[in-house]
């Protein structure tokens, strides 16, 4: 009767730690999808800034930049550039010029708060995956414990006879 109980005993502990260990799993893999998709949007930072480094956009570039807001989830907005000349829209710091490099740097910002985004649920998911390790080893340290509570009463009981 007391092996049933004992077996009962590490089954559970044996399930928990099964449990622990899935759910570190699954949060792995949440973390490796997270690494990827902070890649893809500092990928398109980078892009982005390549494109009006040279404080000119054209038409086709504008909608590639839209198209990476797109690809990231995020609003393209309804602001459209102005002062379309020799097929580029300039960027500066006075009149059509401004407004065109505010709406850039609208696009842009919006790009930049999706990294940080990411980056702050990168860092939670590191403590969830720090506690679920945690928890898988209390899990597999408690079956060990057992284990040797078992072994040691079945010796201890084998030496008595």
């Amino acid at each position: 009767m007391a092996n049933d109980g004992i077996a009962r005993l590490i089954s559970v502990t044996q399930m928990k730690s099964n449990s622990a260990n899935d759910d570190a799993l699954n949060g792995a893999d949440k973390q490796r999808g997270l690494l990827k998709e902070q890649k893809l949007v500092r990928d398109q930072l980078r892009a982005f800034d390549d494109k009006v480094k040279d404080k000119k956009v054209t038409p086709d570039e504008l909608d590639q930049i839209r198209g990476m807001l797109a690809q990231a989830g995020l609003d393209t907005g309804s602001s459209s550039l102005g002062g379309l000349t020799d097929g580029e829209y300039t960027l500066g710091a006075e009149g059509v010029e401004k407004t065109n490099q505010d709406v850039i740097d609208s696009l842009r910002n919006r790009l930049d708060d999706k990294s940080k985004n990411l980056e702050g649920e990168d860092k939670l998911g590191n403590f969830e995956i720090q506690d679920l390790m945690s928890q898988y080893n209390q899990a597999e340290q408690l079956a060990s414990n057992v284990l040797k509570k078992r072994d040691d009463t079945s010796n201890a009981i084998i030496g008595k006879v």
